[in-house]
């Protein structure tokens, strides 16, 4: 890229137009490679081991977060550095940080696929339990029969002192 952008600086003739394109996004000023922004400072190329340095000082380091990789690229590009594998380069930085993924969050998916009930119509299909024992209420009541609806999701409760086949 560097012989690109001093080849269009020096107007020569004769360079590959695609990669001109790309080259009038840089700069050159002194020994070091700048990328221009539309709305955005310049922001300075790094190598490949210098790009190690910077995630690794963003990351863990004084200015350390430990945060995603979405939000690591975006504080890279904020600090002014810029490389063009630069989200990629965060993303596998931060799955291989020990303790990110010793401190990150525990996914546990469900095992199988969740089985949807459907009801046909309103209070077709319902769903009953019982809750309890509470303490005691007014009339011995400690128990709570809770009945929904598949359909509409209604809910009904209603408190008994003891189950019975003939209460429930």
């Amino acid at each position: 890229m560097k012989k690109a952008v001093k080849d269009r600086e020096e107007g020569k003739e004769g360079y590959d137009l695609p990669l001109s394109k790309k080259a009038s996004r840089f700069v050159i000023i002194g020994k070091d490679l700048y990328k221009r922004g539309f709305s955005t400072p310049l922001l300075k190329c790094v190598s490949k081991e210098e790009a190690d340095y910077v995630l690794q000082e963003l990351h863990q380091e004084a200015c350390g977060l430990h945060s995603g990789a979405r939000t690591m690229a975006t504080r890279v590009l904020r600090a002014g550095y810029y490389w063009p594998t630069l989200r990629t380069d965060c993303t596998n930085f931060v799955k291989k940080c020990v303790s990110c993924q010793e401190h990150g969050p525990l996914i546990h998916p469900h095992p199988h696929n969740l089985q949807s009930i459907n009801s046909p119509w309103p209070f077709a299909l319902w769903g009953m339990d019982i809750i309890g024992s509470f303490p005691q209420a007014t009339g011995q009541r400690k128990f709570l029969l809770v009945v929904v609806d598949y359909f509409t999701k209604w809910i009904e409760a209603e408190p008994l002192a003891s189950i019975t086949a003939r209460q429930v």
